[in-house]
Protein backbone atom coordinates (compact mmCIF):
# COMPACT_ATOMS: atom_id res chain seq x y z
CA UNK A 1 0.00 0.00 0.00
CA UNK A 2 2.70 2.48 1.03
CA UNK A 3 4.81 1.50 -1.99
CA UNK A 4 1.95 2.30 -4.38
CA UNK A 5 1.24 5.58 -2.59
CA UNK A 6 4.90 6.56 -2.71
CA UNK A 7 5.12 5.78 -6.43
CA UNK A 8 1.96 7.76 -7.17
CA UNK A 9 3.24 10.62 -5.06
CA UNK A 10 6.59 10.78 -6.85
CA UNK A 11 4.94 10.77 -10.27
CA UNK A 12 2.57 13.56 -9.23
CA UNK A 13 5.32 15.62 -7.60
CA UNK A 14 7.84 15.48 -10.44
CA UNK A 15 5.13 15.90 -13.06
CA UNK A 16 3.91 19.03 -11.29
CA UNK A 17 7.46 20.35 -10.89
CA UNK A 18 8.13 19.96 -14.61
CA UNK A 19 4.75 21.35 -15.62
CA UNK A 20 5.28 24.46 -13.49
CA UNK A 21 8.76 25.24 -14.83
CA UNK A 22 7.46 28.04 -17.12
CA UNK A 23 5.98 29.81 -14.07
CA UNK A 24 9.49 30.60 -12.80
CA UNK A 25 9.53 33.65 -15.07
CA UNK A 26 6.25 35.09 -13.83
CA UNK A 27 6.61 36.35 -10.25
CA UNK A 28 7.99 35.60 -6.80
CA UNK A 29 4.83 33.76 -5.73
CA UNK A 30 5.15 31.23 -8.52
CA UNK A 31 8.86 30.78 -7.80
CA UNK A 32 8.13 30.14 -4.11
CA UNK A 33 5.47 27.56 -4.97
CA UNK A 34 7.79 25.84 -7.47
CA UNK A 35 10.62 25.76 -4.91
CA UNK A 36 8.26 24.25 -2.32
CA UNK A 37 7.17 21.47 -4.66
CA UNK A 38 10.75 20.84 -5.83
CA UNK A 39 12.00 20.52 -2.25
CA UNK A 40 9.21 18.08 -1.37
CA UNK A 41 9.92 16.06 -4.52
CA UNK A 42 13.64 15.89 -3.66
CA UNK A 43 12.86 14.92 -0.07
CA UNK A 44 10.57 12.06 -1.11
CA UNK A 45 12.97 10.89 -3.82
CA UNK A 46 16.01 10.83 -1.53
CA UNK A 47 13.95 9.04 1.13
CA UNK A 48 13.39 6.02 -1.13
CA UNK A 49 15.75 3.13 -0.26
CA UNK A 50 17.52 3.03 -3.63
CA UNK A 51 18.17 6.75 -3.83
CA UNK A 52 19.17 6.91 -0.17
CA UNK A 53 21.74 4.16 -0.68
CA UNK A 54 23.27 6.13 -3.57
CA UNK A 55 23.38 9.29 -1.47
CA UNK A 56 25.03 7.28 1.30
CA UNK A 57 28.03 6.73 -0.96
CA UNK A 58 28.58 10.48 -1.11
CA UNK A 59 27.67 11.84 2.32
CA UNK A 60 27.47 10.45 5.87
CA UNK A 61 24.09 10.09 7.58
CA UNK A 62 22.11 9.94 4.31
CA UNK A 63 18.92 9.11 6.20
CA UNK A 64 18.61 12.72 7.42
CA UNK A 65 19.02 14.35 3.98
CA UNK A 66 15.24 14.16 3.35
CA UNK A 67 14.73 16.06 6.61
CA UNK A 68 16.93 18.90 5.37
CA UNK A 69 14.92 19.10 2.15
CA UNK A 70 11.73 19.08 4.25
CA UNK A 71 12.97 22.11 6.21
CA UNK A 72 13.72 23.84 2.89
CA UNK A 73 10.21 23.02 1.67
CA UNK A 74 8.71 24.47 4.85
CA UNK A 75 10.75 27.66 4.41
CA UNK A 76 9.60 28.12 0.81
CA UNK A 77 6.01 27.42 1.88
CA UNK A 78 6.31 30.19 4.46
CA UNK A 79 7.61 32.50 1.74
CA UNK A 80 4.68 31.58 -0.49
CA UNK A 81 2.19 32.28 2.29
CA UNK A 82 3.85 35.61 3.05
CA UNK A 83 3.65 36.65 -0.60
CA UNK A 84 0.03 35.70 -1.21
CA UNK A 85 -1.11 37.45 1.99
CA UNK A 86 1.07 40.55 1.41
CA UNK A 87 2.67 39.92 4.80
CA UNK A 88 6.01 41.12 3.44
CA UNK A 89 4.62 44.58 2.70
CA UNK A 90 3.60 45.13 6.30
CA UNK A 91 6.79 43.51 7.65
CA UNK A 92 9.78 44.60 5.50
CA UNK A 93 12.23 42.25 7.23
CA UNK A 94 9.96 39.19 7.16
CA UNK A 95 11.94 37.35 4.46
CA UNK A 96 15.22 37.78 6.35
CA UNK A 97 13.71 36.58 9.63
CA UNK A 98 12.12 33.57 8.01
CA UNK A 99 15.43 32.65 6.39
CA UNK A 100 17.31 33.06 9.68
CA UNK A 101 14.79 30.81 11.44
CA UNK A 102 15.14 28.11 8.79
CA UNK A 103 18.95 28.31 8.95
CA UNK A 104 18.78 28.12 12.77
CA UNK A 105 16.61 24.99 12.55
CA UNK A 106 19.02 23.38 10.09
CA UNK A 107 22.02 24.26 12.28
CA UNK A 108 20.31 22.89 15.38
CA UNK A 109 19.44 19.65 13.60
CA UNK A 110 23.04 19.17 12.44
CA UNK A 111 24.37 19.79 15.97
CA UNK A 112 21.88 17.38 17.54
CA UNK A 113 22.63 14.76 14.87
CA UNK A 114 26.35 15.02 15.61
CA UNK A 115 25.66 14.73 19.35
CA UNK A 116 23.52 11.60 19.00
CA UNK A 117 25.45 8.36 19.56
CA UNK A 118 25.17 6.16 16.48
CA UNK A 119 23.40 8.87 14.49
CA UNK A 120 19.71 9.56 13.96
CA UNK A 121 17.46 6.56 13.38
CA UNK A 122 14.51 7.22 11.10
CA UNK A 123 12.63 3.93 11.04
CA UNK A 124 10.10 3.65 13.84
CA UNK A 125 10.96 0.05 14.70
CA UNK A 126 14.64 0.92 15.10
CA UNK A 127 13.89 4.16 16.91
CA UNK A 128 11.68 2.48 19.50
CA UNK A 129 13.71 -0.70 19.95
CA UNK A 130 16.12 0.93 22.41
CA UNK A 131 16.14 3.89 24.75
CA UNK A 132 16.23 7.13 22.80
CA UNK A 133 19.06 9.56 23.53
CA UNK A 134 18.11 13.10 24.66
CA UNK A 135 19.87 14.56 21.61
CA UNK A 136 17.84 12.32 19.28
CA UNK A 137 14.61 13.25 21.03
CA UNK A 138 15.55 16.92 20.70
CA UNK A 139 16.29 16.40 17.01
CA UNK A 140 12.79 15.08 16.33
CA UNK A 141 11.11 17.73 18.48
CA UNK A 142 12.91 20.55 16.63
CA UNK A 143 12.30 19.03 13.18
CA UNK A 144 8.64 18.13 13.61
CA UNK A 145 7.97 21.24 15.69
CA UNK A 146 9.13 23.51 12.87
CA UNK A 147 7.38 21.53 10.14
CA UNK A 148 4.21 21.14 12.20
CA UNK A 149 4.03 24.84 13.02
CA UNK A 150 4.43 25.84 9.38
CA UNK A 151 1.82 23.31 8.28
CA UNK A 152 -0.63 24.40 10.98
CA UNK A 153 -0.32 28.01 9.83
CA UNK A 154 -0.82 26.91 6.22
CA UNK A 155 -3.89 24.83 7.17
CA UNK A 156 -5.56 27.74 8.96
CA UNK A 157 -4.73 30.17 6.16
CA UNK A 158 -5.87 27.94 3.29
CA UNK A 159 -9.11 27.10 5.07
CA UNK A 160 -9.84 30.75 5.90
CA UNK A 161 -9.18 31.92 2.34
CA UNK A 162 -11.15 28.97 0.96
CA UNK A 163 -14.25 29.98 2.92
CA UNK A 164 -14.29 33.42 1.32
CA UNK A 165 -13.25 32.24 -2.17
CA UNK A 166 -15.94 31.98 -4.88
CA UNK A 167 -17.43 28.56 -5.43
CA UNK A 168 -15.56 26.56 -8.02
CA UNK A 169 -12.05 25.21 -8.64
CA UNK A 170 -10.34 27.86 -6.47
CA UNK A 171 -12.38 27.06 -3.37
CA UNK A 172 -12.06 23.30 -3.94
CA UNK A 173 -8.31 23.63 -4.41
CA UNK A 174 -7.84 25.69 -1.24
CA UNK A 175 -9.89 23.25 0.80
CA UNK A 176 -7.86 20.36 -0.59
CA UNK A 177 -4.65 22.19 0.36
CA UNK A 178 -5.98 22.76 3.87
CA UNK A 179 -6.93 19.09 4.20
CA UNK A 180 -3.55 17.91 2.94
CA UNK A 181 -1.49 20.19 5.18
CA UNK A 182 -3.68 19.17 8.14
CA UNK A 183 -2.97 15.48 7.53
CA UNK A 184 0.78 16.10 7.27
CA UNK A 185 0.80 18.24 10.42
CA UNK A 186 -1.19 15.52 12.18
CA UNK A 187 1.51 13.02 11.21
CA UNK A 188 4.23 15.33 12.53
CA UNK A 189 2.40 15.84 15.84
CA UNK A 190 1.73 12.10 16.24
CA UNK A 191 5.34 11.16 15.57
CA UNK A 192 6.68 13.80 17.93
CA UNK A 193 4.30 12.69 20.68
CA UNK A 194 5.31 9.05 20.32
CA UNK A 195 9.02 9.92 20.46
CA UNK A 196 8.59 12.15 23.52
CA UNK A 197 6.60 9.45 25.35
CA UNK A 198 9.25 6.88 24.49
CA UNK A 199 11.93 9.26 25.75
CA UNK A 200 10.18 9.37 29.10
CA UNK A 201 10.28 5.58 29.31
CA UNK A 202 6.87 4.61 27.90
CA UNK A 203 6.87 1.26 26.10
CA UNK A 204 5.17 1.69 22.72
CA UNK A 205 4.77 -0.63 19.75
CA UNK A 206 4.89 1.14 16.37
CA UNK A 207 4.74 -1.93 14.13
CA UNK A 208 1.14 -1.16 13.23
CA UNK A 209 1.17 2.59 13.79
CA UNK A 210 4.09 3.44 11.53
CA UNK A 211 2.66 2.12 8.19
CA UNK A 212 -0.66 3.86 8.85
CA UNK A 213 1.07 7.10 9.83
CA UNK A 214 3.25 7.02 6.70
CA UNK A 215 0.17 6.40 4.58
CA UNK A 216 -1.54 9.42 6.15
CA UNK A 217 1.51 11.58 5.42
CA UNK A 218 1.77 10.44 1.78
CA UNK A 219 -1.96 10.86 1.30
CA UNK A 220 -1.73 14.38 2.70
CA UNK A 221 1.03 15.28 0.25
CA UNK A 222 -0.95 13.84 -2.68
CA UNK A 223 -4.01 15.87 -1.66
CA UNK A 224 -1.83 19.00 -1.46
CA UNK A 225 -0.44 18.44 -4.95
CA UNK A 226 -3.95 17.88 -6.34
CA UNK A 227 -5.22 20.93 -4.48
CA UNK A 228 -2.47 23.08 -5.96
CA UNK A 229 -3.32 21.79 -9.45
CA UNK A 230 -7.12 22.19 -9.27
CA UNK A 231 -7.26 26.01 -9.56
CA UNK A 232 -4.88 25.87 -12.52
CA UNK A 233 -6.90 23.24 -14.40
CA UNK A 234 -9.28 25.75 -16.00
CA UNK A 235 -6.44 28.03 -16.97
CA UNK A 236 -4.51 25.08 -18.38
CA UNK A 237 -7.42 24.16 -20.63
CA UNK A 238 -7.60 27.76 -21.83
CA UNK A 239 -3.85 27.82 -22.53
CA UNK A 240 -4.07 24.56 -24.48
CA UNK A 241 -6.92 25.92 -26.59
CA UNK A 242 -4.95 29.10 -27.25
CA UNK A 243 -1.87 27.14 -28.33
CA UNK A 244 -4.05 25.13 -30.72
CA UNK A 245 -5.30 28.40 -32.19
CA UNK A 246 -1.72 29.66 -32.53
CA UNK A 247 -0.82 26.47 -34.36
CA UNK A 248 -3.84 26.79 -36.66
CA UNK A 249 -2.86 30.38 -37.53
CA UNK A 250 0.78 29.50 -38.07
CA UNK A 251 0.68 28.74 -41.88
CA UNK A 252 -0.97 32.05 -42.76
CA UNK A 253 1.15 33.96 -40.22
CA UNK A 254 4.37 32.52 -41.64
CA UNK A 255 3.39 33.71 -45.13
CA UNK A 256 2.83 37.23 -43.80
CA UNK A 257 6.03 37.15 -41.77
CA UNK A 258 8.14 36.18 -44.80
CA UNK A 259 6.42 38.64 -47.11
CA UNK A 260 6.20 41.60 -44.71
CA UNK A 261 8.81 41.23 -41.93
CA UNK A 262 8.00 44.71 -40.66
CA UNK A 263 4.50 43.68 -39.50
CA UNK A 264 5.95 41.34 -36.84
CA UNK A 265 5.61 43.07 -33.48
CA UNK A 266 8.30 41.08 -31.65
CA UNK A 267 11.32 39.09 -32.85
CA UNK A 268 11.69 35.32 -32.54
CA UNK A 269 13.81 35.63 -29.41
CA UNK A 270 10.96 37.38 -27.58
CA UNK A 271 8.51 34.74 -28.80
CA UNK A 272 10.74 31.97 -27.38
CA UNK A 273 10.77 33.72 -24.02
CA UNK A 274 6.99 33.87 -24.11
CA UNK A 275 6.86 30.12 -24.68
CA UNK A 276 8.68 29.85 -21.35
CA UNK A 277 5.91 31.82 -19.68
CA UNK A 278 7.15 35.43 -19.71
CA UNK A 279 3.88 36.79 -21.15
CA UNK A 280 0.40 35.41 -21.32
CA UNK A 281 -0.10 33.14 -24.31
CA UNK A 282 -3.39 34.94 -24.98
CA UNK A 283 -1.45 38.09 -25.76
CA UNK A 284 0.59 36.17 -28.34
CA UNK A 285 -2.65 35.10 -30.02
CA UNK A 286 -3.93 38.68 -30.17
CA UNK A 287 -0.66 39.84 -31.70
CA UNK A 288 -0.65 37.05 -34.26
CA UNK A 289 -4.13 38.07 -35.42
CA UNK A 290 -2.98 41.71 -35.69
CA UNK A 291 0.12 40.72 -37.66
CA UNK A 292 -1.90 38.65 -40.13
CA UNK A 293 -4.44 41.44 -40.57
CA UNK A 294 -1.67 44.01 -41.13
CA UNK A 295 -0.18 41.80 -43.83
CA UNK A 296 -3.56 41.36 -45.51
CA UNK A 297 -4.15 45.10 -45.36
CA UNK A 298 -0.97 45.65 -47.37
CA UNK A 299 -1.96 42.90 -49.81
CA UNK A 300 -5.24 44.67 -50.58
CA UNK A 301 -3.35 46.98 -52.94
CA UNK A 302 -2.59 43.91 -55.09
CA UNK A 303 -6.13 42.49 -55.07
CA UNK A 304 -7.87 43.76 -58.24
CA UNK A 305 -11.59 44.38 -58.15
CA UNK A 306 -13.57 41.31 -59.19
CA UNK A 307 -10.96 38.83 -57.92
CA UNK A 308 -13.13 37.39 -55.17
CA UNK A 309 -16.11 37.04 -57.52
CA UNK A 310 -13.87 35.14 -59.94
CA UNK A 311 -12.63 32.97 -57.07
CA UNK A 312 -16.24 32.20 -56.13
CA UNK A 313 -16.87 30.96 -59.66
CA UNK A 314 -13.64 28.96 -59.49
CA UNK A 315 -14.18 27.14 -56.16
CA UNK A 316 -17.88 27.58 -55.46
CA UNK A 317 -19.54 28.95 -52.33
CA UNK A 318 -16.73 28.23 -49.90
CA UNK A 319 -15.95 31.54 -48.17
CA UNK A 320 -12.64 30.56 -46.54
CA UNK A 321 -11.35 29.07 -49.79
CA UNK A 322 -12.45 32.18 -51.72
CA UNK A 323 -10.49 34.37 -49.30
CA UNK A 324 -7.46 32.07 -49.61
CA UNK A 325 -7.58 32.34 -53.42
CA UNK A 326 -7.59 36.12 -53.12
CA UNK A 327 -4.58 36.02 -50.78
CA UNK A 328 -2.69 33.70 -53.13
CA UNK A 329 -3.29 36.01 -56.11
CA UNK A 330 -2.35 39.15 -54.17
CA UNK A 331 0.85 37.48 -52.93
CA UNK A 332 1.76 36.36 -56.43
CA UNK A 333 1.25 39.87 -57.84
CA UNK A 334 3.21 41.43 -54.98
CA UNK A 335 6.15 39.07 -55.37
CA UNK A 336 6.26 39.55 -59.12
CA UNK A 337 6.51 43.32 -58.73
CA UNK A 338 3.13 44.04 -60.30
CA UNK A 339 1.70 47.55 -60.13
CA UNK A 340 -0.85 48.08 -57.36
CA UNK A 341 -4.41 47.73 -58.59
CA UNK A 342 -6.40 50.92 -59.14
CA UNK A 343 -9.60 49.48 -57.71
CA UNK A 344 -9.42 46.79 -55.07
CA UNK A 345 -11.61 44.09 -53.64
CA UNK A 346 -12.14 43.99 -49.89
CA UNK A 347 -11.37 41.11 -47.59
CA UNK A 348 -14.21 39.49 -45.69
CA UNK A 349 -15.33 41.63 -42.75
CA UNK A 350 -15.68 39.30 -39.77
CA UNK A 351 -15.80 41.78 -36.87
CA UNK A 352 -17.12 40.62 -33.55
CA UNK A 353 -14.81 39.11 -30.96
CA UNK A 354 -11.21 38.01 -31.29
CA UNK A 355 -12.45 34.41 -31.14
CA UNK A 356 -14.41 35.04 -34.35
CA UNK A 357 -11.29 36.41 -36.05
CA UNK A 358 -9.23 33.44 -34.87
CA UNK A 359 -11.79 30.93 -36.15
CA UNK A 360 -12.06 32.70 -39.52
CA UNK A 361 -8.31 33.15 -40.07
CA UNK A 362 -7.69 29.54 -39.00
CA UNK A 363 -10.15 28.36 -41.65
CA UNK A 364 -8.53 30.64 -44.25
CA UNK A 365 -5.07 29.36 -43.27
CA UNK A 366 -6.19 25.75 -43.70
CA UNK A 367 -7.76 26.59 -47.09
CA UNK A 368 -4.62 28.44 -48.19
CA UNK A 369 -2.65 25.17 -47.97
CA UNK A 370 -4.96 23.47 -50.52
CA UNK A 371 -4.18 23.27 -54.23
CA UNK A 372 -6.98 25.56 -55.43
CA UNK A 373 -5.54 28.93 -54.26
CA UNK A 374 -2.19 28.36 -56.01
CA UNK A 375 -3.95 27.13 -59.17
CA UNK A 376 -6.31 30.11 -59.17
CA UNK A 377 -3.41 32.58 -58.77
CA UNK A 378 -1.54 30.89 -61.62
CA UNK A 379 -4.54 31.04 -63.95
CA UNK A 380 -5.28 34.70 -63.19
CA UNK A 381 -1.71 35.81 -63.87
Amino acid sequence: MNGALTGTLLVLLWGTVLARLPTLWRDARQRAMWATLSSVALAKTVATPGANALVGELVPEPQVIPHLFAVAAAFFLVRFLSLITDYDQAHPHAARRQLLLAVAVLGTLIILMAATPGGIRTRGTELMSTAIAPAAAGYWVVLNGYLGAVLAIATALFWRIGRSAPAGPLRDGLRALATGTFLISLYAALKTGVIVLHGFGASLSVDRIEPAANAVRNLGIIICVIGAAVPAAGKLRSVIRTYRSLWALRPLWQVMRRTFPDVILFPRRRALLELAGVDEVQLRLYRRVIEIRDGMLTLRDYLPAGTLAAAREYVGERPALIEACGIALALRRHRSGAVAAGENDRWADIGGEVADEVAWLSAVGAAFRREEPAAFAHDRT
